[in-house]
């Protein structure tokens, strides 16, 4: 086993000399070398203060050069890095702290969040401020120390906590996800044999995807860093300054979420000769739309492959060639998945053709091991030795399988499930619709009846335009919406993910003929 310190420094001995990281925000740039020496520095200055083995310590910052450089710090130490969302509010965060037990943590130069988190940390306990200077938060600059004076490297135990990450949190605050040392290595190597990343250093990686997100850490950090790649800083994402820098930077690979992607494409600066250095694309964490894969196939030279996991379980699927099949994934290196009867145990198997809950062997190499001071949600989402996903696939003949969306959000109407991932891209290709989000609402005949939950441009089509849209479309006529109700926005937690919970609140009192929007029914 090999802790995510031991790995860089590894390649820190492979090519001592080699560009390690760029940053985005200044001429910063450096080697293996120094950044080791710099993760040093900052080490020891966590250390004098008071940063110890298994100290927790919160880092609520994007994607800064100061977030990679204390996040090896701390590993460096044995501690334990929180990755907090930095989009979270300052109260959402300081409970997130406290009840994390956290005993220091890195804030951006905000007044509200330092006052916040310095409220939910113990005295004495440090608060950094990285980019910027705040009251009541220490300058990120001074933590620094004499790197040569820390103690050897202690290699943690493989059951010991190495990372906590946070789920999206759509029903609540987020919970921490308990990730051990073991998982370190098979989360970073799964995407040579999955995704065919190759190591050495003609790889340059895009930083698009956030280091709170899995894939920002794993996918796009640590996999530059310990494959003696060069890893380039995205501190902000700006469509049209992703663009650039590929082309800058002559970027080979890049994994994010397919929002990122489309919105590089629709940049005004956007030009497929831009992408000419692209070797390998990997797209996960949502759904993306079967034309924009087309297009990015056929505009960049890179192979495209579909990466399908979760926080808790990294990668458990894939598909290497997803063009033409944007839902199909088959397991992989780190795997072994069934698909179950909904409601059922991890033996209740569904026959091919049929759909289920895709579930997740529980000692697979790369899983974690709960949820941070929440046995009830561990115990809810682990057992029987399987990890319970909640996301909802159809088998297939071949052992292939096809995701369908959330267990959560199968509408069950007319006997029939219907499923948001069916409806939702045949009414995103309306000219009129700029968002649309398709949930169930109860109902004395149907059971459930479909709503689409729509933002509109001006002017606004009808709920019978729209119905004949549907109609119009390969859509399977029982999951046409039988309800439209018009929205300004749709409501999005810190993740950017659709809070479909809201959406079916603000629909039933629309149904109700609450205050609100007026639901427009179609029968």
């Amino acid at each position: 086993m090999h802790s995510s310190y031991d790995l860089v420094w590894y390649a820190a001995e492979r090519t001592p000399d080699h560009l390690a990281i760029v940053d985005d925000r200044s001429e910063r740039r450096l080697s293996y070398r120094q950044l080791i020496d710099e993760v040093d520095a900052v080490a020891a200055g966590l250390a004098a203060r008071g940063v110890t083995a298994g100290s927790r310590f919160a880092t609520v910052l994007p994607n800064l050069l100061e977030h990679a450089l204390i996040l090896l710090a701390l590993a460096r130490l044995g501690a334990v890095p929180a990755l907090v969302n930095a989009r979270l509010t300052p109260d959402e965060v300081a409970e997130l702290v406290r009840e994390g037990g956290m005993q220091g943590a890195i804030v951006l130069p905000n007044a509200d969040m330092a006052k916040a988190v310095a409220g939910a940390l113990p005295n004495g306990t440090p608060l950094l401020c990285a980019g910027g200077e705040v009251e009541g938060a220490e300058s990120f600059a001074a933590c620094r120390g004499d790197g040569g004076g820390l103690p050897p490297f202690v290699r943690p135990g493989p059951e010991d906590l190495a990372y906590i990450f946070y789920t999206s949190g759509t029903t609540g605050l987020p919970k921490g996800v308990e990730i051990p040392h073991r998982t370190t290595e098979p989360r970073i190597v799964w995407i040579s044999p999955m995704a065919g990343l190759r190591c050495g250093t003609h790889g340059r990686i895009l930083g698009l995807a956030p280091l709170s997100h899995a894939i920002g850490f794993y996918g796009n950090f640590l996999a530059a860093l310990t494959y003696n790649a060069t890893y380039y800083v995205v501190s902000q994402f700006d469509p049209a300054k992703a663009v650039d820098a590929v082309a800058e930077h002559r970027i080979t690979f890049l994994f994010t979420v397919p929002t990122f992607y489309a919105a590089m494409v629709g940049a005004a600066n956007y030009d497929p000769a831009k992408m000419a250095s692209l070797e390998l694309v990997l797209y996960g964490g949502a759904s993306i739309s079967p034309s924009l894969l087309a297009r990015i196939d056929g505009e960049w030279p890179a192979t495209i492959r579909h990466i399908y996991g979760t926080t808790e379980t990294m990668c458990s699927l894939y598909h290497p060639e997803p063009v033409g099949q944007a839902t199909r994934l088959r397991p992989g290196r780190y795997s072994r998945v069934r698909v179950i009867r909904y409601g059922g145990g991890h033996d209740d198997r569904v026959a091919p053709g049929e759909e289920g809950e895709l579930i997740v062997d529980g000692d697979t190499d790369t899983i974690f091991n709960g949820y941070l001071d929440r046995p009830d949600a561990t115990a809810e989402k682990l057992r029987e030795g399987w990890y319970f996903t909640g996301d909802a696939f159809r088998l297939l003949e071949d052992g292939d399988v096809e995701f369908i969306g959330r267990v959560d959000d199968v509408i069950r109407s007319g006997g029939e499930n219907v499923h948001p991932d069916d409806v939702e891209p045949v009414l995103a290709g309306h000219p009129a619709i700029r968002e649309v989000s398709v949930v169930g609402v109860e109902d004395a005949y149907w059971g459930e009846r479909v709503v689409a939950c729509v933002v509109a441009a001006k002017p606004a089509p009808t709920a019978a335009e729209l119905d004949a849209h549907c109609k119009a479309s390969p859509l399977t006529p029982y999951k046409r919406p039988r309800g439209y109700v018009f929205v300004d926005a749709l409501p999005r937690n810190a993740a950017n993910k659709v809070l479909r919970r809201v959406l079916r609140e603000t629909a039933h009192a629309a149904r109700q003929g609450e205050a609100g929007p007026a639901f427009h029914a179609l029968d």
